[in-house]
């Protein structure tokens, strides 16, 4: 199958891209694309010409593009301008190609923002209605609410994901400190990303993605519906140490990633 990966660049895009290649003919698009790779295409999602070129050709998408440079409880006036331009308009744009071009499949990265208004000790179904809690999770959240516009109205075939933070196994950053019990090691991410791409019979569907652990309240029960998706690895059997869900994340040039 023939995919488009946007936002190929980032973190999740690039380990996404290693798991998907022996299977899969890729486009990679990115804003700053990586040089040396004939795959790359520089897409900025804001622009529908440069998408519509993106997306010709392809049987799936999938959507990673989002503003960068903070974390996603970073709050600052002139940067969540951005992050509505790229998460709102810029999945907006992406679903329009993709239904212009007919695609069969699109999955689309939401996050637990999107229902971070649920606080311990509720537990949280997999498709949880939103209760966002700032403006990156009030963008995310939006950006569900256009595909499931498109998915009514067009007829295309969406799989969201509320994903958690994805933790590198051979970053060892992540082990001199707690870790939050939702946080998701990259192979089981990275597994969800490719069972939303292969499942069958899908219209619209939003399913939450985390990680297994013993503070685990994020209900698993769509993804296993839907995707057939559980975590296969257990971070505390590994040596980390579970903290609380608010756990302070190191900033970016502590971390080897």
């Amino acid at each position: 199958m023939k995919v488009l990966i946007t936002g190929a660049a980032g973190e999740i895009g690039r380990r996404l891209t290693k798991a998907l290649e022996a299977e899969h003919s890729l486009r990679l698009a990115d804003v700053r694309p990586v040089g040396g790779d004939a795959r790359y295409v520089a897409v900025d999602v804001t622009r529908p010409d440069e998408v519509r070129r993106a997306v010709d050709g392809v049987e799936a998408v999938v959507h990673l593009a989002i503003a960068t440079g903070h974390e996603g409880e970073y709050e600052d006036p002139e940067f969540n301008q951005q992050r509505f331009d790229v998460n709102v308009r810029g999945t907006w744009n992406v679903l329009e190609a993709a239904w212009a071009a007919g695609v069969r499949r699109f999955v689309h990265t939401s996050s637990l923002m999107v229902v971070w208004g649920y606080g311990p000790p509720q537990h949280v179904a997999g498709d949880a209605p939103a209760r966002p809690v700032g403006a990156y999770a009030v963008t995310k959240h939006l950006a569900e609410v256009v595909c499931e516009h498109t998915s009514r109205t067009h007829g295309l075939s969406i799989v969201c994901l509320r994903i958690a933070k994805p933790v590198d196994l051979a970053d060892p950053t992540w082990k001199r400190r707690r870790i939050r019990p939702q946080w998701i090691a990259f192979p089981d991410l990275v597994r969800a990303y490719q069972l939303a791409l292969a499942a069958p019979a899908v219209r619209f569907e939003i399913v939450t993605i985390v990680g297994e652990s013993s503070r685990r309240r994020w209900d698993l029960a769509p993804a296993e519906r839907v995707l057939g998706y559980r975590p296969a690895i257990r971070l505390e059997e590994l040596g980390y140490e579970i903290g609380v869900e608010y756990e302070p994340i190191p900033p970016r040039h502590e971390r080897g990633t």
